[in-house]
């Protein structure tokens, strides 16, 4: 895999990677208690200890979230506001200062000042019964940055008029400051934009491939398929039209351009890659996982099996330049994996969510060779291989909320749902514990992913293992006292993880008692 001369581009997102905020519509206390765990701020996160909005208040601490909220635009972010700058509670924020940062009434106020394209989402927790904390998401604006369409004035305590920003300028993310944009801040703006070109540019070469897909869902499409091109059924295909075309062929019961896709997969995927003027081939992968979906739904196990062994071939494709066990990779190898391991774990919860068990293990048992014998998970693997890179921050364990991400991008992953379903977070987490488990059991290296996340998502599942023989011969074929010792320590693991989120934290009791009275011979 040759790689490309690095660009403005390609610092800037690398720049994006190496900070752990993963920037989503989400805001909900998972969220918060992710965001205050990193306890440092960063270009995209902004912890504030007090922001008073009420209208007896100053205009002051008005003005300035408008700067910081525009400011958030370029890249997107969020805004803390009741904790300090390590990310503990202030205690100056009251339950009088929250009421007033509902979403309608927070927008309305900031659109005095900032453009009509601007998104944000709010939502105020209370954080160990006491500590009022409010949570704002900024989307980036679809222009690339947001104009100031008044000043931003208020009166300071000698009635002196200050200041802030005017009209027409704009401003940006500079470390943890908001100031106005420098020739830094426009490379960000003008790179960000170049990107999004170059996804539409490649939006629009798809549409060359609409006559095939034309011919593909028209009446007798098999038919039609056994005397044209075979070949050109391919991955370059939009996705809608690819899954629809698929969806006749298996009509037809023509597996030949089928074949043909999955068997040039990797050769496709590996000119993407070695081509400087595309993308990183998530272009493909997206249609390949939607692909891999479309078998998972339709219950083609047969090809869905394949598809997924497409997937790893894909993910092997580094190796052909690197020996299996290398620690450390370049940037753009890492991030190629994690994007692969972010769509497994899109899959695997829609598995989970169809409650395809053979599904789920086809995707958790997949693994990686690392040196001295031992295997570790595709997951993990991708997971410590972005960490490694400084693709991903050392503390990120968020591998969940990039996937989420992608679940929401992608429709094929959520079919009939909501991007803001809470089942898609509850799935994920789900799949993740039977990927840990698969792992114990086969002795893979694993990493519980789910931990930060509330515990009522993933308990059910366990409770599943240990009450239903079906469920849990899909994944573990040991002694009552084995999968109480896999439990045991998956759980431990967890805990030390979850601990600073509030998230994981034990088992329900029906859990705990298969584990209390089965592990006679449990670990020290």
């Amino acid at each position: 895999m040759t790689e490309p001369d690095t660009t403005e581009s390609d610092i800037d997102e690398t720049a994006q990677q190496q900070q752990p905020v993963v920037i989503e519509p989400v805001v909900n206390i998972e969220k918060l208690r992710q965001l205050i765990a990193l306890e440092a701020e960063y270009d995209t996160l902004d912890f504030k200890e007090e922001l008073d909005l009420r209208k007896t208040a100053n205009k002051r601490d008005q003005v300035e979230l408008a700067k910081d909220v525009g400011a958030m635009s370029v890249k997107g972010g969020y805004i803390v506001i009741g904790v300090d700058g390590r990310g503990a509670p202030s205690r100056t924020m009251t339950e009088a200062h929250t009421k007033v940062f509902d979403e309608a009434s927070l927008r309305s106020k900031l659109l005095k000042w900032l453009p009509d394209t601007l998104e944000i989402h709010t939502q105020s927790h209370v954080i160990d019964d006491e500590h009022h904390i409010v949570l704002i998401y900024v989307a980036p604006n679809p222009a690339g940055c947001a104009f100031f369409r008044s000043d931003g004035q208020y009166t300071d305590g000698d009635g002196q008029s200050k200041t802030v920003f005017r009209a027409g300028e704009v401003f940006f993310r500079n470390g943890t400051q908001s100031t106005r944009l420098t020739q830094q801040g426009l490379e960000q703006v003008i790179a960000r934009r170049i990107r999004r070109e170059q996804q539409n540019w490649e939006a629009e070469r798809d549409k060359e491939y609409s006559r095939l897909a034309t011919e593909l869902t028209q009446a007798g499409a098999g038919q039609q398929i056994a005397r044209g091109p075979a070949a050109a059924f391919n991955l370059s295909l939009e996705t809608g039209d690819l899954l629809n075309g698929a969806i006749e062929l298996l009509r037809a019961d023509d597996d030949l351009p089928l074949r043909l896709l999955l068997e040039g997969a990797p050769a496709q995927m590996r000119h993407a890659l070695a081509d400087a003027s595309t993308t990183d081939g998530s272009a493909l992968l997206d249609r390949l996982t939607c692909l891999t979906a479309l078998f998972l739904r339709v219950e083609r196990y047969e090809w869905f099996q394949r598809s997924v062994a497409t997937l790893g071939q894909i993910y092997d494709l580094p190796f052909e330049h690197i020996p299996a066990g290398t620690s450390h990779v370049s940037q753009r190898i890492a991030t190629f994996w994690l994007h692969i391991t972010e769509r497994v774990s899109g899959l695997g919860a829609l598995a989970v969510r169809g409650e395809d068990w053979p599904a789920v293990r086809t995707l958790a048992e997949r693994s990686v060779p690392v040196g001295g014998g031992s295997r570790r998970s595709w997951i993990m693997h991708g997971l410590v291989m972005a960490s490694r890179a400084s693709v991903l921050d050392a503390r990120e364990v968020f591998l969940l909320s990039r996937a989420r991400q992608v679940v929401r991008q992608l429709d094929c992953l959520r079919p009939g749902m909501s991007p803001d379903d809470e089942e898609i977070t509850t799935s994920l987490t789900r799949f993740d514990f039977l990927a840990c488990l698969v792992g114990y059991g086969d002795e893979i290296d694993y990493f519980p992913n789910f931990a930060p996340f509330e515990q009522h998502r993933t308990r059910p599942i366990a409770e599943r293992l240990v009450k239903e023989p079906a469920v849990r011969a899909a994944f573990f074929t040991g002694s009552d006292n084995d999968l109480a010792i896999a439990l045991h320590n998956i759980s431990s693991w967890a805990k030390e993880i979850g601990w600073r989120f509030d998230g994981w934290q034990g088992y329900s009791e029906p859990v705990q008692q298969f584990i209390d009275t089965h592990a006679s011979q449990m670990p020290d």
